[in-house]
């Protein structure tokens, strides 16, 4: 029996969990220590204890009511800042890319768009990026949990099934670099081989620090 990819993608990233809770170290695992100040230079850490990413959240100047997010990567270097006009807390809230080459559909490189739904229903994330190498702009959606911050993370196309490619969940690590004795509490992003891990790594970042 052959399985589609969404769901072997699907059976992979749940088969793994109950190990990745103990035995840690998974290559495709990016955190953000639950103890970090979001109003603060925010650090994301690689399986191995490395810094991956540091994001940053200032005033954008000279416009009022704006905020820019600069990502930039371990060695401090930037990789790329989003301007934001709505504060994190609003029930909408929209970020792009406002600066680099334009992409051919004359769009920012970057957008993340977060809709807060009813109670009910799963509050969304979605973000898409344009693939110089594709040629295209690809499109992913998060669908948060209605209890807590986690969620899952697909990759979606018109007329085609949608695809799992991450998780985000609150975990308590016994890593060697953390504490192996008490662990550390953590947010961690969970992907599989080939996602997006810049792009992924910023929407940890915006679930995390959102109120």
């Amino acid at each position: 029996m052959q399985f589609p990819t969404s769901a072997l993608a699907l059976i992979t990233l749940l088969v793994s969990f109950p190990l990745a809770m103990h035995a840690q170290n998974v290559p495709n695992d990016y955190m953000i220590k639950q103890n970090s100040d979001p109003k603060r230079l925010l650090e994301v850490y690689s399986a191995n204890g490395k810094v991956a990413y540091r994001f940053t959240k200032t005033a954008h100047v000279p416009s009022q009511g704006q905020s820019m997010i600069t990502v930039a990567d371990g060695s401090l270097q930037k990789v790329f800042s989003m301007v934001t006009g709505l504060d994190d807390c609003s029930y909408k809230t929209n970020l792009a890319q406002v600066e680099g080459p334009t992409p051919k559909d004359q769009l920012p490189k970057r957008q993340y768009k977060f809709d807060e739904r009813k109670l009910w229903q799963n509050s969304v994330w979605r973000f898409n990026v344009y693939s110089d190498s594709a040629g295209a702009r690809v499109y992913y959606k998060f669908k948060k949990n209605r209890t807590n911050k986690g969620g899952q993370i697909f990759k979606v196309a018109a007329n085609q099934p949608s695809q799992l490619v991450s998780l985000l969940r609150s975990q308590t690590r016994k890593d060697n670099w953390l504490d192996p004795v008490k662990g550390t509490d953590t947010f961690t992003l969970s992907s599989v081989d080939g996602a997006p891990v810049t792009e992924l790594a910023t929407l940890l970042y915006l679930v995390f620090t959102q109120c």
